[in-house]
């Protein structure tokens, strides 16, 4: 097969040999480009567009998680401090106690004024709190008042 071939181009002249081959070889190019190199581009850049559009749904999934995340902590801050409120009004009843202030915290804790309250009823009620109920008190501040016996009292109070 090669022979023949050869003896094929020997009929031509140099020239024409020359333009035979150049012609040859870009016919083997195109088809190489055809067959492989046309395919395989048009597939990377299919490949590129899909990694963008998972980028970008990635992108979109992270801003949404952290949304839903955020959403989730101010949901639980929201319970806490609603389980905290209904805990000390509660605790201070069966005490007898009488609530004067109430502040709730951004971080889920709950300030609290106690005026002319009794001392061991308020003693009584911060022990309730803290072992019954499992509130933490962060601050205290106590300060007399005229009468014996009775306090004016200022408290953090956060759930645990």
């Amino acid at each position: 097969m090669m022979n023949e071939l050869l003896l094929l181009l020997n009929k031509y002249n140099r020239r024409e040999q020359a333009l035979l081959l150049g012609l040859a070889v870009f016919v083997v190019l195109y088809l190489l480009w055809v067959a492989i190199l046309s395919p395989l581009n048009h597939k990377r850049d299919n490949l590129i567009r899909a990694n963008a559009t998972a980028s970008e749904s990635l992108s979109k999934v992270q801003i949404m998680s952290a949304q839903i995340q955020q959403l989730r902590n101010q949901g639980v801050q929201g319970q806490a401090s609603d389980n905290i409120n209904s805990l000390v009004s509660s605790s201070l009843n069966a005490n007898g106690l009488k609530m004067d202030g109430f502040q709730p915290g951004s971080t889920g804790d709950v300030r609290v004024r106690l005026e002319m309250a009794r001392y061991d009823a308020l003693m009584q009620w911060l022990y309730d709190l803290e072992y019954r109920h499992g509130i933490s008190i962060l601050e205290l501040s106590l300060s007399e008042t005229r009468d014996a016996g009775l306090v004016t009292a200022n408290i953090r109070l956060q759930k645990n």
